[in-house]
Parts: structure tokens; C-alpha cells; sequence
């Protein structure tokens, strides 16, 4: 049975007519013709590269998890599933071909102004998404180029981590060794010693020494807690607040872990801890301070007393400032006790450690 096809073409001019009908007869061949060619078998067919459907972005994914995931903490499966979740929400989900550099921008500018993200926030999510597409163009052969590769971030703001002033600093270990329970202690342990939050959390009873005339504390990477870098690993010297703290944390904890409520053989709950910390630290010195503003002020504390950068960078794990500095041992514990007991600090009387 013949069908016919009929298409209005919006004119009564017999002449525009004819030449919009002829454009389309021509439209309509080429259309029949690529059809045919798709139905015809032809001896050359086992020479061509079938089709694949190009990969899903939950598929990348996967890939990326179960590739980048060996030995790697919960925090980097949560965290890398919830910037993949962002760009769904931004822009949609499809596959991996079906993003542009137009959408990369739109992702950005989404991160920023609907979940007010900071600048190295948006950064740090736009480079998770970047790895993620990386990895599966490189692993699956994929004939397309990164979309986030070439998206602007702005120029990082200024940080509002601002350093506690040290007569907060005083008032707050006083505050922290007065309460003494787990949350209070862990802050007064950061104060004087000028390590990570996450760092301290993942302390085992092993890392802490008073065997020697410096009592000290050892960073170093554990099963259940990475370093952030291979400066981190350090030893530091246990003074005022920090080493008040020290003990009286031997003491109350049970089992082999300094902090067992933030802490198992398993993992550190560094975000949980931040949390319930911030929101005390907060209502105690300021709404503009947060934990990790304690790095700050114990840099800024070494400062005060001319302590040499070389020291203070061993002492907060922080990347060497020259070549130089990466040569031989680094400093003794003695010199670094010695520069560390100029700094003002809270102390009780020796009858109350």
C-alpha cells in the first residue's frame, strides 16, 4: 500500500513553493539512500569498527572507584561519589561524550552560587570530576577530549582561617583542662603541638613516648589514618597544654587508641569530630575561627619567638622552603624541645599533670 507524505510549506508564492518542495525531495533521497546503504550486507563489513555505545558517567565511576580505590580510605569513595552526585544535579546525567566545555562552566558556576561553595572547595570538586574522566578516556579509549580540563576557577579568596590570638589561646587551653573529657583534650592536644586534626585523631598509645628527658609525639601513617604528605612524618616535642593533655588522655582512654570515639582499626571520623569541635571552639573564641585556625596560631606563635623556618616547618609537617632542606636528618629532638618551651603556654602545677 503507498503512503503519502504531506508537509505544509507555510507559503501561497507558487515559486518559493516549487524551491522549498525541491529541497525537500533532495532531503528525502539522501535519507532513503543512507538506509539502504545500512540494510546492504557487504563483504567489507568484518573490516569496520562496530559501534559501541559510549560509556554511561555512573559507569566511569565505577571504573575510577575500583581502579583509584585499592587502600584507600571510606572518605575517598564518599567524597568522590558526592562530586559526581553535584555534577548530576548541575547539569544531568549522560554519558561521557555528551558533556561540553559549556556544561563544565555551568558546573562551576552551580557549585558556587546554588551550593555556596568556596573557591578551593569548587576547585577541589572540579578536580575530583576532571580525574574521573580522565581515567575512564585513558582506560576505554575514548576519542574525545576532557571538558573540565579547560574550565576557569577564580582566584582563590583570602583564607578565613584566621590565627587565634594568643590571649584566646590561653584562655582556651585553661577551658579545655578544666572540662578535660575527650573533645576538650583533643583540642588541647592541637594547641602546643600544631598537628592536623586528622592526625591527632588517629593517634595510637604507641606514638606518644615519656621515656626520654623530651617527652614527644610521633606522626606517622597508620593502616587507619594516611598522612597528608611525606613531610607529615615527624616527631614533635610534648609541651604545656599538649603534654597535659598527653597524659591525662594515657589515662582516661581505653584499648590502644588515644581517641577511640573518632577513631578504630579501621578509619579516623575526621568530619564528625571538626563538626562537634567547631561548634564549641566557635561559641568559646569566635565565630570566625575554626580547628584547623590552631595550626595557624602555633605558626604563627613559632614566629613570635624567631624560631628558625627550617624548625618550624619539621615541627607542623609542612613542605620544605628550599632543596637544602631535604638534606640529612633534620633537627634533633633536643633543639626542637629547646625552641618549642620559649613559647607561652598554659601550665598547671607540677601536683596536677
Amino acid at each position: 500500500m503507498n503512503s503519502r507524505l504531506q508537509i505544509c510549506l507555510h507559503t501561497h508564492d507558487e515559486h518559493i513553493a516549487l524551491k522549498k518542495a525541491k529541497q525537500l525531495y533532495h532531503e528525502a533521497q539522501k535519507q532513503w539512500s543512507e538506509l539502504r546503504l545500512k540494510t546492504i550486507g557487504s563483504g567489507f563489513d568484518k573490516f569496520l569498527i562496530q559501534y559501541q555505545k559510549p560509556p554511561a558517567l555512573s559507569d566511569a565511576l565505577e571504573l575510577y572507584l575500583t581502579i583509584k580505590g585499592n587502600h584507600r580510605d571510606e572518605r575517598f569513595f564518599v567524597t568522590t561519589k558526592r562530586n559526581i552526585s553535584y555534577l548530576i544535579s548541575a547539569v544531568g546525567d549522560r554519558d561521557l561524550t555528551g558533556y561540553s566545555t559549556a556544561d563544565a562552566a555551568r558546573f562551576r558556576t552551580w557549585l558556587i552560587e546554588h551550593q555556596g561553595l568556596s573557591t578551593s572547595s569548587t576547585r577541589r570538586v572540579m578536580s575530583s570530576v576532571k580525574s574521573v574522566f580522565n581515567l575512564a578516556i585513558g582506560e576505554l579509549g575514548l576519542a574525545v577530549s576532557n571538558p573540565f580540563s579547560f574550565v576557569y576557577i577564580p582566584p582563590k579568596e583570602a583564607s578565613l582561617r584566621c590565627a587565634i590570638p594568643e590571649h584566646l589561646i590561653l584562655e582556651l587551653q585553661e577551658k579545655c583542662l578544666t572540662v578535660c573529657d575527650e573533645k576538650r583534650l583533643i583540642i588541647a592536644l592541637l594547641i602546643d603541638s600544631g598537628v592536623r586534626l586528622n592526625e591527632a585523631l588517629g593517634l595510637h598509645k604507641n606514638d606518644i613516648s615519656f621515656e626520654s628527658e623530651a617527652p614527644s609525639l610521633m606522626i606517622r601513617e597508620h593502616p587507619w589514618r594516611r598522612l597528608k604528605t611525606h613531610f607529615s612524618t615527624r616527631t614533635i616535642p610534648l609541651i604545656g597544654s599538649s603534654l597535659i593533655a598527653a597524659k591525662k588522655i594515657l589515662n582516661q582512654s581505653e584499648g590502644s587508641f588515644l581517641f577511640p570515639s573518632y577513631c578504630n582499626e579501621h578509619k579516623t571520623k575526621a568530619n564528625s569530630a571538626s563538626a562537634a569541635l567547631n561548634l564549641w571552639l566557635k561559641k568559646e573564641v569566635g565565630q570566625h575561627y575554626v580547628i584547623h585556625s590552631l595550626r595557624h596560631s602555633f605558626r604563627d606563635r613559632l614566629r613570635a619567638i624567631e624560631c628558625p623556618s627550617e624548625i618550624i616547618n619539621e615541627l607542623g609537617g609542612w613542605s620544605k622552603s628550599s632543596v637544602g632542606e631535604n638534606y640529612g636528618n633534620g633537627y634533633p629532638l633536643n633543639i626542637k624541645t629547646e625552641w618549642m618551651a620559649k613559647l607561652k603556654t598554659f601550665t598547671y602545677p607540677t601536683s596536677r599533670d
